[in-house]
């Protein structure tokens, strides 16, 4: 089958039928073992000493296998509703987070949780560490039982935008499972989502819905990796498949796998009968029923949107399947809104964005090459220049280092020649401005501004130009992208002295 992408006004849907050939092992093999024989099922070992085990739920049902451990066992990401086996003493709850302090020789907990004929749960993706969107829609998910996160949980998977996003999971009063994004895989690897998220390929159970979560964080989907999802599935009769890239653009522009990996996945949920696919990836609300399988894609959770607004969805499953209510986010722009400088010799300045837009003002054509060599934020960028800016907090000196950073806590390190380019480096980057305006529309709406950006004099700033001009130790010798070096959301320039 064949789910072809098509423009707002939909035109049409085409469907051809593929063959699925696949083999493989188990894509559930994440029984987790610790050096002190502790061992876990249903969940993911976080941090464990001789006094404590800090264990992350990836399932309502999970044993901790403690082997005569004494000391606190900490589990994070719990049904409110859990039940404890094996342990009679006194359980502090915390939402979604439980702390025993066990004394005596325990050798099995089970985490267990009542089954229910009818429940909710809510499905949101794409907050690329936009907490504070993602907060605002955790504290509103009264009657969900859980959450599921599509991916792009990160911007750039920075180890620091994890802890961030973690922050904001833990506060959940329920527990939210996710499934990394191509943005959560920092040049392809998973493993800091990995240390705090637990593997990327997991399944569940919960009152009769069985949730497979495959990772398609390199925009791909194996046979292999269907062959262990089938075997996940086993002889469920209601299925959900979990994964971040969609099969199908639904504004015709191939923001999807790629095309056998759109094949595989849409035969695949044919030929087994998928109740739905939950993904993200398309930062907008899609929902495309085909044959019985619902495909949604829902990527409204805080990064910048292609379309609609800010939203999640709420999953009703009864008798009669599934039924999907989106839910529509009012971000409060109210605030104002304003960019902090602080200069060499620890000047500080607070600039609203009436301010800045009030600045001489560079327009010009640009666009950026990405980590995939794709030429993305093509368009008409206007804002001052960042020397303008820099030398209202005394200036910068050969030596020095300018610091950017966004209001999600990701960051860039630029040298002297970005901010005031020779003549050598200016035909390669261009002018560096701190953009208020792209393609007429100003921040804070403009969502992904106010935004670093270079007018290259050929209107691309491309992964080679990154290179020739990046300092060692920052930009492209850390994260080889031009894209990266473009930060959204800039919320504060600091320039650091020289040695």
């Amino acid at each position: 089958m064949r789910i072809m992408g098509a423009n707002k006004g939909r035109t049409g849907l085409a469907i051809t039928i593929a063959a699925l050939v696949v083999t493989g092992v188990s894509l559930t093999a994440w029984h987790l073992v610790s050096e002190n024989d502790i061992s876990v099922e249903g969940g993911y070992i976080l941090h464990q000493d001789s006094e404590c085990v800090k264990v992350r739920c990836l399932s309502p049902d999970v044993s901790l296998h403690l082997e005569k451990f004494t000391g606190q066992v900490e589990l994070v990401n719990c049904f409110p509703d859990t039940q404890i086996q094996g342990y009679e003493g006194d359980v502090e709850r915390n939402g979604a987070r439980m702390t025993i302090h066990i004394s005596e020789d325990v050798e099995e907990l089970r985490l267990t949780v009542p089954e229910k004929q009818s429940f909710r749960f809510a499905v949101l993706g794409d907050s690329q560490g936009k907490n504070d969107i993602l907060a605002q829609i955790l504290d509103s998910l009264d009657g969900c039982e859980f959450v599921i996160h599509c991916g792009d949980l990160t911007p750039s998977g920075a180890d620091s935008e994890f802890a961030a996003v973690e922050e904001t999971l833990n506060a959940s009063r329920v527990p939210v499972f996710t499934t990394p994004g191509n943005h959560d895989a920092r040049l392809g690897d998973l493993r800091a989502y990995e240390s705090r998220f637990g593997p990327a390929n997991y399944a569940f159970t919960y009152s009769g819905l069985r949730f497979v979560f495959v990772d398609s964080s390199d925009q791909s989907i194996t046979e292999q990796e269907l062959k262990l999802a089938r075997e996940d599935f086993g002889d469920a009769n209601k299925k959900i498949m979990v994964t971040h890239v969609p099969s199908y653009d639904p504004f015709g522009s191939n923001h999807t796998l790629d095309e056998l990996s759109c094949e595989r996945v849409q035969s695949f949920a044919m030929e087994n009968e998928l109740s739905a696919v939950y993904t993200g990836h398309v930062h907008a609300f899609h929902i495309l029923e085909v044959e019985g399988t619902d495909f949604m894609i829902t990527g409204g959770a805080g990064g910048a949107l292609v379309d609609g607004v800010h939203h999640h969805v709420v999953v009703t499953a009864d008798d009669l399947g599934l039924s999907h209510e989106k839910v529509d986010l009012t971000v409060d722009w109210t605030r104002s809104p304003h960019l902090s400088l602080m200069g060499r010799n620890g000047q500080v300045l607070n600039l609203t964005f009436d301010q800045l837009a009030g600045m001489e003002l560079m327009t010009a054509y640009s666009s950026f090459e990405n980590q995939f060599n794709n030429i993305r934020g093509a368009g008409v960028y206007s804002g001052p220049s960042v020397a303008s800016l820099i030398e209202l907090v005394g200036g910068m000196e050969d030596g020095d280092t300018l610091t950017v950073v966004s209001s999600d806590g990701y960051s860039q390190e630029f040298g002297y020649l970005n901010v005031h380019a020779s003549e050598e480096w200016l035909a390669i980057q261009g002018t560096m401005i701190l953009a208020m305006e792209y393609e007429g529309a100003a921040a804070p709406e403009w969502e992904e501004g106010p935004r670093l950006a270079f007018l290259a004099p050929d209107g691309l700033y491309s992964n080679s130009d990154c290179e020739a001009t990046s300092y060692e130790g920052q930009g492209y010798y850390l994260y080889p992208s031009a894209g990266a070096r473009w930060v959204s959301c800039v919320a504060s320039f600091t320039v650091e002295a020289g040695a």
